[in-house]
Parts: C-alpha cells; sequence; structure tokens
C-alpha cells in the first residue's frame, strides 16, 4: 500500500507537470480541467494493477469512479471548447501574475491540483489498495449505502450542469435561475460533494478505515471555500443581475422553509 502510494502521487504530479508545459505552449490554463476526472481513474488504476488481488467489490468501486469520471471529463471538455477562451477563473489569476505567470502557475495551479487530486482520492487509495477487500456486517451497509449516495449526487450534478448548458444557450449574458438553480446557486458543487461523501462511506465500508472520508472533507473544504467564491467573484463582475439572484437564492443547500409574512426564504 505504502508503494502504491509514492507511486500515484509521482505519477500525478508528473502528469499536471506535463500538462503545465502543453499550457505554456498555449497560454490557456483551462485545459487543467481535462484531467480532473480521468485523473482519479489513472490512480485507481495503478492501485489495481500493483494489488496482488482485486474483488467484485473494488472492481465495483472503481466502475463508480469511472462513470463520474467520463461525465465530468466529457462536460469539461465541451464547457472549454464552446467558450472558446481561458476560463474566467485562470484569466485573472493570469493577469494578476503577470510576466511570471507562465511558471508561477506551476506551483499555484498544477501542481497544487495534483496534491489535491492526490489527497481527495483517498476513497480511491482506501478501497483499491488492500488486497482482495470484501464489506462484512455493517461495512456492507456503508458500501452500498455509499454507491447510492454517490449515484444521486452524480444524477444531480448531471441535471444541473444540463439546465445550466441550456439556460446559457437560450439567455446568454444573464443568469440562469431556473430548475435546480432556483433553489441553490451551486447545485452542481452540491452533487459533486455528493459523488465524494458517497464514495468516502462506500470505501470506509470496504476497509474500515476512516482515512477513506479524508478525501471528501478536503474537497467539501475547497469547494466551500476555495471554488466557490472564486466562481462567485467572477459571476458578480461578469454577470449585472448576479447581486439580486445571489440576495434570493442560498450558496449550496436549498432552503425548508419560507416566510409566511413576506415569502421570501427564511434566512
Amino acid at each position: 500500500m505504502t508503494a502504491a502510494l509514492y507511486i500515484t502521487l509521482a505519477l500525478t504530479a508528473s502528469t499536471f507537470t506535463g500538462i503545465w508545459l502543453i499550457h505554456v505552449r498555449l497560454s490557456d490554463a483551462g485545459i487543467i480541467d481535462y484531467y480532473w476526472g480521468p485523473g482519479f481513474v489513472v490512480i485507481g488504476a495503478a492501485h489495481l494493477a500493483i494489488n496482488p488481488h482485486v474483488s467484485f467489490y473494488q472492481l465495483l468501486f472503481l466502475v463508480a469512479v469511472l462513470s463520474w469520471a467520463a461525465r465530468i471529463a466529457a462536460h469539461l471538455i465541451r464547457r472549454h471548447r464552446r467558450s472558446g477562451d481561458e476560463d474566467g477563473r485562470y484569466s485573472a489569476m493570469r493577469e494578476a501574475g503577470g510576466a511570471n505567470f507562465w511558471w508561477t502557475s506551476l506551483f499555484t495551479i498544477f501542481l497544487l491540483q495534483a496534491a489535491l487530486m492526490w489527497v481527495i482520492a483517498a476513497p480511491v487509495h482506501i478501497a483499491l489498495g488492500a488486497a482482495g477487500a470484501t464489506p462484512q456486517g455493517l461495512g456492507a451497509a456503508l458500501y452500498w449505502g455509499g454507491l447510492i449516495l454517490f449515484f444521486a449526487g452524480l444524477t444531480l450534478e448531471t441535471v444541473a450542469d444540463s439546465q445550466l448548458a441550456r439556460g446559457k444557450t437560450a439567455d446568454a449574458g444573464t443568469t440562469f435561475a431556473g430548475g435546480l438553480w432556483r433553489l441553490s446557486r451551486h447545485p452542481n458543487y452540491l452533487g459533486e460533494m455528493i459523488v465524494w461523501w458517497g464514495l468516502g462511506f462506500s470505501a470506509f465500508g470496504l476497509s474500515g478505515s476512516p482515512l477513506a472520508l479524508a478525501g471528501p472533507a478536503m474537497l467539501t473544504a475547497v469547494m466551500a471555500g476555495v471554488s466557490m467564491p472564486l466562481t462567485e467573484a467572477h459571476l458578480r463582475r461578469s454577470r449585472h443581475d448576479y447581486g439580486a439572484y445571489a440576495a434570493r437564492v442560498p450558496a449550496l443547500l436549498p432552503r425548508l422553509f419560507k416566510d409566511r409574512r413576506n415569502h421570501q426564504p427564511v434566512e
């Protein structure tokens, strides 16, 4: 297991360094998103290649990761190509970084994301690192319950991204506030968090190791503390109506109750 961790860390860091070299030529840091999903599958495949005995439950776990990775990769690649330009968050970092951005980005974007990927992949490390891991008793309930939670999150983020894409096409330049986006400003991020907590619980049930939950905890912290604020800042700059939208729609979790006196959501 220890050797596999070192191997997957080196593999992840070297791959992101290669993507950085391509970025230097293209001046587009957005290409880093192309590897965000597939990178977890590569980590999982590396573990299985080293693991002397793989159980059905471990293979099923990797299939779940693969299904998520295929969807997120297709979505991010399609979004990047349709935009025809670098993601606004990276453009802002490029502008702030000035002439040195081309090499400082190796550390502030690419190797940082490599480290985050490796840590967030904790459920993958834990679930696929042990030889022939099979859930027993309560572990079996956690394993299957985690996979159910995973597919619920996958469905949520798939529907949210699809609705947003159609909304942007129909009314470009304004904030989309229909479908799931009427209830949450970031239903796709919420779905992503649910996906990884599902994988975490499933890996916990498979292995009995609470370290499996370190990955979803890190992902939740990064999304809530970094990704969401950066996205919000970009949208406030680029959407004139985003402030009003943000005032009436919660950032992540939908409000369950409304104030009957003024028909506004209760804070």
